[in-house]
């Protein structure tokens, strides 16, 4: 703390306080002056002085009050200078603490991401297996047929009727070939546009009955052993949307796999509901999914978006796929979603994707 008279022969108590303010200004500066003039008073005052003192001081308790309440103001000061630092430092943490999270949370995404690609994967090859299988199958028959009229025309013993019932075994099977070469070389065009929509963020036009098609096509077997629960589309052939295939792939994928996996608990379930129905208005999309199945409480509902919320926790589930829905529709689609769900009876979502309609 400084006490400085006002008047003095080298330099006057404004010129010291000046330097003081300068060079370290937490430090308290009182002005003590026997001149009343107010104009020194608030000059004192402005360039920093803590406190303005005539004298002569008559009562030496005003001093020590100044005194006193200088020091405590500069203690306050202090401490609120290393709040401050601390709250600085405690923010940088913060900072530091939430830039890893959204790096971990980021790679949780990708990898939920990756997982479905990969189920999408296994699915699709699950598909083509059957069709290949009754390809090679007929293959396989017609190859031996072939080799059995080729010995009886080497022998000389081909009769009309071996070479008619060749002839008619060798269209059916011919048919058969080309019936199931025609689905696996569906399937695998199916799957490879939602792969590739799936892995890359590109804008393009498409038709969303069609494309939703394909989507549940390679999700076939995630509900192959439900055949009891019903899966009802009802979608305008003619939609055509220019938007970002790939976001709905994944959002009606984690709907889908969100209503088998908690929706429809028991995998024996014999009945249940799922319903896609997809309207337009103007150029804008309303989508409404809803499913038959155990529905949420309110606690539940009330956190059904919130990223690593799951009632599957320890069972594989990772509660990032809604989270997931909802960043793809409001942020990458530019929408809303809403849930609604009723315990013990339904789960509801209703989707809205503003100007994507092609027109």
């Amino acid at each position: 703390m400084i006490l400085c008279d006002l008047r003095m022969p080298e330099m006057d108590g404004l010129a010291v306080l000046g330097e003081v303010v300068k060079k370290s200004p937490e430090t308290p500066v009182i002005i003590i002056s026997g001149a009343a003039n107010i104009g020194d008073t608030v000059d004192a005052l402005r360039l920093g002085a803590w406190d303005y003192i005539i004298k002569p001081i008559q009562d030496m308790t005003v001093l020590i009050h100044s005194v006193t309440k200088c020091l405590e103001r500069a203690q306050l000061l202090r401490e609120k200078e290393q709040y401050r630092k601390g709250l600085e430092k405690v923010n940088a943490q913060l900072i530091q603490s939430l830039d890893a999270l959204e790096k971990t949370k980021d790679k949780l995404v990708q990898a939920e991401k990756m997982a479905a690609l990969g189920g999408l994967v296994a699915g699709v090859a699950h598909e083509i297996n059957t069709p290949v299988g009754i390809a090679i199958t007929a293959a396989s028959f017609l190859k031996d047929r072939t080799g059995s009229i080729n010995s009886l025309f080497t022998s000389g013993t081909l009769k009309k009727s071996d070479l008619e019932n060749y002839l008619q075994n060798m269209g059916e099977v011919s048919h058969s070939i080309l019936v199931n070469m025609e689905r696996a070389a569906a399937l695998i065009k199916s799957f490879k546009q939602v792969a590739v929509d799936q892995t890359i963020e590109e804008k393009r036009v498409f038709n969303l009955k069609k494309y939703l098609q394909d989507v549940l096509v390679s999700l076939r077997p995630a509900y192959r052993n439900r055949m009891g629960i019903v899966l009802e589309v009802n979608c305008p052939d003619t939609i055509e949307v220019n938007s970002y295939p790939g976001a709905f792939s994944q959002i009606i994928s984690n709907l889908l796999m969100n209503s088998f996996i908690h929706g429809f608990k028991d995998e024996k379930s014999d009945k249940g509901e799922v319903f896609f129905d997809i309207s337009f208005e103007n150029s804008d999309l309303f989508i409404k999914y809803r499913d038959t199945g155990v529905g949420m409480n309110d606690e539940q509902l009330a956190k059904i978006f919130d990223p690593f919320f799951t009632t599957t926790r320890g069972q594989g589930g990772t509660g990032l796929g809604m989270s997931i829905v909802f960043n793809l529709v409001t942020q990458t689609l530019g929408g809303t979603i809403e849930c609604k769900s009723v315990y013990g009876e339904e789960t509801e979502f209703l989707i809205s994707v503003p100007g994507v309609l092609v027109l």
